[in-house]
């Protein structure tokens, strides 16, 4: 037979046992299920959302993808006869330094299709305090950005279809119109040509046939080439010198080109001496006589 002493011994070492469990377990459900330590201290904020995206309670609270803290509560408030959700955020008093009261919170997916959890960017002002709302940014994110992206791409190919079977546009024309096709075609075969040309004008200029080869390869005749157009050009200038003497009052041939009047004196005068001449060939005792001693 058992000692009383014993029995009563072993309940209470079972009740012990039994009671660590319990808190143990507590503690673990409320560690795991609230993703927080129990024995850390926390600051609470707060942000106002219109839509939380499918957020939930205990998903965690992030600062440039390091987790300073979990969301603690959600509610709905109203707000100038608005309905929106208030956000309660618990950060980890060692973070929540770094948390300021210009900060900005963004709501983010985990992929395309995981939960989602607040990551904050940080400003430059005051550490948050116990109760601060910080605010949200509800541009979209993750899967939302995504969707509406597709959503547009889908919009604007439907319009480019819609646009090619009423006919509308280049696209459609091309699809539609044998002469553009047949045109298209021509510049295409065009392009070719001109290609295939070009290629035979550079092997030409490589193996130097021709003359603009020459231009190109031989320094010794591009040489000659440039002394020549040197010298047309000094003629041309001497020319042109020439014929600004020859319109300018400077000069007989000059005055000749510019001054009517002496040209009709020395034409009168040319045609006075051509007469005398003849006169003097029909005539000549009239101007010269001879005597004799």
């Amino acid at each position: 037979m058992r000692n009383p002493n014993e029995l009563k011994w072993r309940d209470l070492t079972t009740g012990i046992f039994f009671a660590v469990g319990i808190g143990l377990a507590a503690y673990l459900g409320l560690v795991v299920g609230k993703n927080s330590s129990l024995f850390k201290s926390v600051t609470t904020i707060n942000m106002v959302a219109n839509n939380v995206g499918s957020l939930k309670e205990n998903n965690f609270v992030s600062v440039s993808g390091k987790k300073i803290g979990t969301v603690s509560n959600m509610d709905f408030v109203s707000r100038n006869d608005s309905l929106l959700v208030l956000v309660e955020m618990r950060i980890q008093e060692e973070f929540a330094r770094i948390v300021t009261k210009d900060s900005r919170a963004h709501i983010i997916s985990l992929g395309i299709l995981g939960d989602k959890y607040v990551d904050i960017t940080t400003g430059t002002g005051e550490p948050v305090d116990e109760g601060d709302f910080i605010e949200l940014d509800e541009s979209e994110t993750g899967l939302a950005s995504l969707t509406a992206a597709a959503g547009e791409a889908v919009g604007q190919i439907n319009t480019l279809l819609n646009n090619i079977n009423n006919g509308k546009g280049p696209l459609a024309k091309l699809l539609g119109s044998e002469e553009m096709a047949g045109d298209l075609e021509k510049t295409i075969s065009n392009l070719k040509t001109t290609s295939v040309e070009l290629t035979n004008l550079t092997r030409g200029l490589q193996r130097g046939d021709g003359l603009l080869p020459k231009l190109i390869n031989d320094r010794e005749f591009a040489a000659e080439t440039e002394s020549a157009i040197t010298n047309v050009k000094q003629v041309a200038a001497r020319t042109d010198s020439l014929v600004q003497k020859l319109n300018s009052d400077k000069g007989t041939i000059g005055q000749l080109h510019s001054n009517p009047a002496l040209y009709t004196n020395l034409n009168e005068s040319l045609e006075n001496l051509d007469s005398l001449l003849t006169d003097l060939k029909k005539n000549p005792k009239r101007y010269v006589r001879f005597s004799l001693f």
